[in-house]
């Protein structure tokens, strides 16, 4: 079949993106014929991917005209590609089927500051979210979680029958238990200068206003429990912050570059307070790694977890007094009990492969 895969840029940046990239991949492996409907791509990439390109013209500037002009030129260019079927990742609304991989827009600009609500791209992108959902030339949308898929509905009053609730495939050949934890363990304890007798709590996050960093620090006030900060740096309010606290003692931060894998499988618990995400790939990767979480209800990775079985759901991720409670109740859990929860973890991550993902999408497309 000849598709097409429209997005503003594909690049190694976004989840989104590097979705796009296997995604791309494997349907080329299944036989079908593609072409990318983008404005940016890297030579690399160019090479590496199987197919036809289509690069339009990419506005300098603003980020808000962009999206304008890619979204007018990319309606256009589908209508010309002479393809069997469309398929959308980003703010487009003209496309066979879209996949939503960012989650209810409105939703999250309710966490935006003031003047970014007000701004002229986040108003525009709430039109075009509108414009997706309202209208009918998307004849078909894919989520990750029901959650969003509910949430879209409630909003935009979006027909129920047009979603399919296909969550994200995970690399479980990579994100899997260590064969021997307990060395592991001591290993990179040893090596970020931390207590090993002590439980470890495990934070992943580029945007730390967003995923509930504040409110954990104030949590660890009273856990006897060391936490580790992987990702974007921490701010200088932050670093002040866990001072005043005195909490510094049982903080490290840990680089973006470090091993995720030998963080989740070292970890005793993932600590994920997030005010919103559409999916967050960390939940399912930690929970591969066989370590459970405690999940914001405000992501849709929440959909994944049965509550005190594979993991903890936290209802009110910005209160630091209920997340101080989760955290102690999963610390106050016996080695047994943790160690069954990580194994019901791991096993609900199983499933979800690359292959079973691209047989429901062949499902949908051949639909």
């Amino acid at each position: 079949m000849k598709l097409a895969l429209i997005h503003p840029q594909i690049i190694r940046s976004t989840a989104v993106e590097t979705f796009i990239i296997e995604f791309a991949k494997r349907l080329a492996a299944a036989g079908h014929e593609l072409t990318y409907i983008t404005s940016l791509t890297t030579p690399e990439i160019g090479a590496a991917m199987p197919g036809r390109w289509e690069l339009l013209p990419r506005l300098r500037g603003s980020a808000t005209m962009r999206m304008w002009h890619f979204n007018r030129l990319a309606q256009r260019a589908a209508a010309e590609a002479q393809v069997d079927l469309t398929i959308g990742f980003g703010r487009t609304c003209l496309q066979n089927i879209h996949r939503n991989g960012t989650g209810c827009h409105r939703l999250y600009g309710n966490l935006l500051p003031l003047w970014q609500r007000w701004s002229l791209k986040h108003l525009y992108e709430l039109h075009l979210e509108r414009r997706l959902y309202t209208g009918k030339e998307t004849k078909q949308f894919v989520t990750s979680s029901a959650r969003v898929a509910a949430q879209l509905q409630g909003i935009y009053g979006t027909d129920g029958d047009r979603f399919r609730i296909l969550p994200p495939p995970v690399e479980t050949q990579l994100f899997k238990p260590a064969e021997n934890r307990a060395n592991v363990r001591e290993l990179l304890c040893r090596k970020l200068q931390t207590d090993p007798t002590k439980p470890v709590l495990l934070f992943v996050s580029l945007s730390h206003r967003r995923r509930g960093l504040e409110p954990l620090l104030e949590a660890m006030q009273t856990i006897d429990a060391t936490l580790w900060i992987a990702g974007k740096s921490l701010s200088p309010a932050l670093r002040e912050k866990i001072k005043r606290l005195g909490i510094a003692p049982r903080i490290r931060a840990v680089p973006v570059t470090s091993n995720l894998v030998e963080l989740y499988q070292s970890a005793d618990w993932f600590v994920h307070p997030t005010q919103y995400d559409a999916f967050s790939n960390t939940v399912l990767q930690s929970m591969a790694c066989g370590t459970p979480g405690i999940v914001s209800v405000m992501d849709g990775a929440v959909d994944q977890i049965r509550n005190g079985e594979n993991g903890f759901m936290l209802y009110h991720p910005q209160q630091a007094a209920e997340l101080a409670q989760r955290i102690q109740e999963a610390l106050d859990l016996g080695e047994t009990q943790r160690a069954a929860m990580s194994q019901a973890a791991h096993a609900t991550v199983l499933p979800l492969t690359w292959e079973r993902h691209m047989t429901e999408w062949a499902e949908l497309i051949d639909a």
